[in-house]
């Protein structure tokens, strides 16, 4: 009898990778499987588990585009606009849109892979932490990071395996993914939940991880922000909330979740964002040198310094129509180089020798921790984004004036000539777009937010190259913004109904 697609991941019996430095909260059987009746004994093992999603994060998997979320991100700005990789190397498949849209490719199968693993091992600490004889105050932390993990993992999932939600409708019963909620139906395989259902387990799932983690403070260390917070519920529940077109939830809860943070100065914003101490992180992963995955790594393929043959060929840019919306008096233009020229003379003011190519737009927004050294702590939450959603939920609400004094607070930290915009209605919001797309340039989601507002994938009169990139244009609700199931999937499980491109 085959097994099931998503009971891979998990030998019976057997939990995750536990951490495998002192450094981190606690240490249980540093990078090995661990029997889940020996870990949920104690509430100090429960942290070992939960340490483990965490470190699924960014661990290495097959090949050199399978590394955790830090592929997912990659690839996910790849697929769209503002991200422009100049030579045919990784990722590049997935820029031509070829990827998702192959049920055999192995992008598609690490995907679905890896959120379902996130999620049957998070099904496995709710489960099984309630046995633990321990005050429950003590076990709440863990539970409720848990809970988050399920919602998070749910939310990429039903993004890139089905239709889009549309707010406009009163049921979304277009066919989502899976919705695994123990670790009996992983087993079992289930079909396809309505992306209503999806979302709407999703927002249960937040609302009890915010529960349970409100008032609880992490583990203290460098690695706290790798742990996931009241506030990072709140941010992934405002994420949730624009995709559903919950404007007042997306704006409460994104504007809860910064409360009492702060922004990134200039300094810090062109210091390469590869540390998880910054002031704006909310959430990320702390990669310590026993943790390092050379290759593999996020700056191994976003940052300027690594090096290796993907950062010496095939340099990241940005949109040039884009960077052209970016004012001289704004910091975040520092993060690019206009000319070839600018961006030899700045590889070369940093020590980074000739055999490194330099390009038109040329991004020095990410670096590595140096050219031998791929590491760098990943951001997947930053305080910034918060503010981009409050402004533009409250825009998208029809609260213009309070929509143009949340962005004015965000954007005149960048640019000191910004002033408070005047302007109101889809002008606003289109302002608001723009501002959110030079702020997260790299970090992971663009494409997504091309799909969630319903936009075509644009990238004519840019330096997006045809030769490279193949596809230039792609209209909103097209097919093609919906990935296929993994081929694996299919074949193993028969209630699984496969996509139609």
């Amino acid at each position: 009898m085959k097994k099931r697609f998503l009971n891979i991941f998990l030998v019976a019996g057997m939990l995750l990778f536990a951490p495998s430095c002192s450094d981190d909260f606690m240490d249980l059987n540093p990078s090995e499987a661990v029997n889940q009746d020996e870990v949920f004994t104690t509430v100090k093992n429960g942290w070992a588990a939960i340490n483990g999603i965490h470190r699924l994060l960014y661990q290495q998997g097959g090949d050199m585009d399978q590394c955790g979320q830090s592929a997912q991100m990659i690839y996910n700005d790849f697929m769209g606009d503002d991200v422009v990789p100049l030579t045919n190397q990784w990722f590049v498949s997935g820029t031509r849109w070829l990827q998702h849209v192959n049920a055999n490719a192995a992008h598609v199968r690490h995907r679905y892979r890896f959120y379902y693993q996130v999620i049957l091992n998070a099904n496995l600490i709710i489960e099984n932490m309630a046995n633990i004889a321990a005050p429950e105050v003590e076990k709440e932390p863990i539970v409720g990071q848990a809970y988050a993990y399920r919602a998070w993992a749910h939310f990429e999932l039903v993004q890139f395996y089905a239709e889009r939600y549309d707010p406009a409708k009163a049921n979304n019963d277009q066919l989502g993914v899976p919705l695994v909620l123990n670790s009996v139906d992983g087993r079992e395989g289930l079909g396809r939940a309505t992306v209503q259902q999806v979302y709407d387990q999703i927002k249960l799932d937040l609302a009890k991880a915010i529960e349970l983690l409100d008032g609880k403070t992490m583990p203290a260390g460098p690695a706290q922000r790798s742990h996931l917070s009241a506030a990072v519920a709140r941010g992934i529940l405002a994420r949730v909330s624009m995709v559903t077109g919950d404007w007042t939830t997306a704006a409460s809860m994104s504007n809860a979740a910064r409360a009492g943070r702060s922004l990134n100065n200039h300094e810090q914003m062109l210091s390469g964002l590869n540390s998880i101490t910054l002031p704006e992180v909310m959430w990320g992963s702390h990669v310590i040198p026993d943790h390092t995955t050379f290759f593999h790594s996020f700056f191994a393929f976003m940052s300027y310094n690594f090096n290796s043959t993907n950062i010496r060929t095939s340099p990241k840019a940005i949109n040039s129509l884009l960077y052209a919306q970016i004012p001289d008096t704004d910091i975040r233009k520092q993060w690019f180089e206009e000319t070839a020229a600018s961006a030899r003379a700045r590889l070369t003011a940093n020590s980074i020798p000739t055999t490194y190519s330099a390009a038109p737009f040329h991004s020095f927004k990410f670096s590595a921790v140096g050219t031998t050294d791929s590491r760098g702590d990943v951001t997947y939450m930053r305080v910034a984004e918060m503010f981009l959603i409050e402004a533009e939920a409250l825009a998208r609400d029809g609260q213009y004036a309070q929509a143009a004094q949340v962005l004015y607070d965000l954007v005149s930290t960048r640019d000191s000539e910004y002033t408070l915009s005047t302007l109101t209605g889809q002008d606003l919001i289109d302002e608001i777009m723009i501002q959110r797309r030079i702020e997260l340039w790299g970090e992971g989601f663009r494409w997504q937010d091309l799909k969630r507002t319903n936009s075509n994938l644009d990238r004519q009169g840019t330096n997006f190259n045809q030769s490279v990139h193949i596809l230039l244009f792609y209209p909103a609700g097209g097919p093609h913004w919906v990935s296929l199931f993994p081929r694996d999937e299919i074949n193993a499980n028969p209630k699984i109904v496969q996509n139609q491109h």
